[in-house]
């Protein structure tokens, strides 16, 4: 009978070990890393958005926004809601669908240690859902933090990121207005196939607000390190590269785990 139990606990581990190679060696490299990009380009599509200042919503018109949103300003509260489910008329280089709302908190932004919370109400680009919110504090006037815990992202067919993680931003002004964007920082979460996953930011993404105004939300240059678990003692990781085009649609390749190029976009 011993004997038996120990043959039994050998067949057991042996099948456990070849079901483990077999889900990685089934992995579509390609489809994890258009997966990746897709959650990169919804996690960063925001960051302009919480980094401009309460007073910027004021000088900025809605046809300067991607998606061209309504924008609703209350001097009362100081709550800015941009709504995209009732967008202006106006046409954009780079049109996409937006639907919902992102509601930005600037209560206590003109406190002594300034903070304030953008809020993500029934929104999605492109089919693609972000639910959740962001906590920002100013570190210095062109600098701030960005926090945020458990923030979805949901791709189509319900496949979805759950993830929490820290982003330092800087920006640059011209005649006290939003020039460009350079964002670091990390991300980590548990991707569609409930893998731990972490995109950390090895060289300053840019994104441009002259291409953000024309509906172009994607980074303009910057490289990230998406790192993807394949059980408890291994993992592969992808690099992205953000490269400036002609015009404001960048180059995105990704170099998979096994070295070769991918293109993922245009």
């Amino acid at each position: 009978m011993r004997i038996n139990q120990i043959f039994l606990l050998v067949l057991l581990m042996l099948f456990s070990c070849t079901e483990d190679v077999s889900r990685e060696i089934s992995t579509d490299l390609t489809q994890e890393a258009n997966q990746l990009f897709q959650f990169s380009q919804a996690l960063s599509e925001s960051n302009y958005l919480g980094n401009i200042s309460y007073q910027d919503y004021f000088r900025i018109s809605s046809s300067e926004l991607p998606g061209c949103p309504t924008i609703v300003r209350s001097l009362a509260s100081r709550i800015i809601v941009l709504d995209y489910s009732n967008p202006t008329e106006f046409t954009q280089e780079n049109s996409k669908k937006r639907t919902g709302k992102i509601i930005l908190d600037f209560t206590l932004s003109n406190t002594a240690n300034p903070t304030w919370v953008l809020q993500y109400e029934d929104y999605s680009l492109e089919g693609t859902k972000v639910k959740g919110m962001r906590q920002f504090r100013a570190i210095t006037s062109n600098e701030t933090e960005a926090e945020f815990e458990n923030l979805e992202v949901e791709l189509a067919k319900n496949l979805s990121f759950l993830s929490s993680g820290k982003l330092n931003h800087s920006v640059s002004r011209s005649s006290l207005r939003p020039f460009a964007l350079s964002t670091r920082g990390k991300v980590e979460g548990k991707n569609p196939a409930g893998r731990e996953f972490s995109i950390t930011i090895t060289e300053a993404k840019e994104q441009l607000f002259a291409c953000y105004r024309d509906g172009w939300d994607l980074t303009q240059s910057g490289k990230e390190a998406w790192e993807v678990s394949r059980g408890s003692t291994s993992e592969v990781i992808y690099i992205a590269a953000f490269q400036t085009n002609t015009g404001c649609n960048p180059v995105v390749t990704a170099t998979l785990p096994d070295g070769k190029i991918f293109q993922l976009n245009p």
